[in-house]
């Protein structure tokens, strides 16, 4: 904020997932959710009109949000922008926003949920228990395989697990660590460079055999009806690497644990990947 502050530059925090936070024994101690807005001299509120040193100017300061996440409605598309402190930008987008207006059936559903403190109040606290009991059962099902996942996570609907142990080690190679030969990586092993529209500026270089046994464990899956997203949707920077979402009733994600179970047990009984 105080970098913002410093070039002008205006931030814009994405709390779309604010309420999506549950409890986990893998993160005892995470901090609840705390909107940007909600911390002290950061608006021009009664509690910080006497304070002369703000972190950051609050005209530049802006939160948006949406029902895609905390209400799983991402097909209703509908969200917000919250400026309390910059009402020339909130009028300037207010003589757009004929073109983006939200459906009517959505505008009066959200409405009447957000006007709904009783429901909201026990709607959050059973999404959360739910989303707790379904992160539980999935960390249960990798922690059974041998699979690593990024530990401490306590919101959201994600996990983001790491099959490079079952897979084989996939090899990403700096420029600084290839050999004389300028091939680098497995020996004889070619080496792929990839370019993305996002990442135009960013040629990265990978193994060629690592990606092939990622495609080809991606099959196993879809042949298995089972879809867990792989890391290339996302850009991830090495191979083996799969997004996992347990928001799902409990009956449907055991469907897909015992289904991505079996996926794991051919593997394992093909040596580990193609190739290996």
């Amino acid at each position: 904020m105080r970098l913002c502050n410093h070039h002008r530059i205006h931030l814009i925090s994405d709390e779309i997932y604010a309420m999506t936070i549950y409890p986990t024994p893998d993160n005892t101690t995470a901090l609840p959710f705390t909107s940007v807005l909600a911390i002290p001299n950061t608006t021009n509120t009664t509690n910080n009109t006497a304070n002369n040193n703000p972190i950051i100017d609050p005209s530049l300061l802006h939160v948006i949000y949406g029902m895609s996440k905390d209400f799983s409605c991402n097909g209703l598309r509908a969200g917000v922008l919250l400026s309390p402190s910059n009402p020339s930008l909130l009028k300037s987008l207010k003589s757009v926003a004929l073109f983006a207006w939200p459906a009517s059936v959505t505008d009066l559903y959200w409405t009447t949920l957000l006007n709904d403190r009783t429901f909201l109040d026990n709607y959050f606290k059973e999404n959360a228990r739910r989303l707790g009991e379904g992160y539980m059962r999935l960390t249960e099902f990798l922690r059974s395989q041998g699979v690593k996942w990024v530990e401490g996570s306590n919101s959201g609907f994600y996990l983001w697990a790491d099959f490079r142990g079952v897979l084989g080690e996939a090899i990403v190679v700096r420029d600084d660590e290839r050999g004389v030969d300028g091939k680098g990586g497995e020996e004889g092993e070619e080496m792929v460079e990839a370019m993305t529209i996002e990442r135009p500026s960013q040629v990265y270089r990978t193994s060629r055999k690592a990606k092939e046994r990622d495609d080809w464990f991606y099959g196993k899956l879809m042949e298995k009806k089972v879809y867990v997203a792989s890391g290339d949707a996302f850009f991830a920077e090495e191979h083996g690497w799969y997004r996992i979402s347990f928001s799902v009733p409990m009956d449907v994600l055991d469907i897909g644990l015992k289904r991505l179970g079996e996926v794991l047990d051919e593997v394992r009984a093909e040596g580990g990947g193609k190739g290996e």
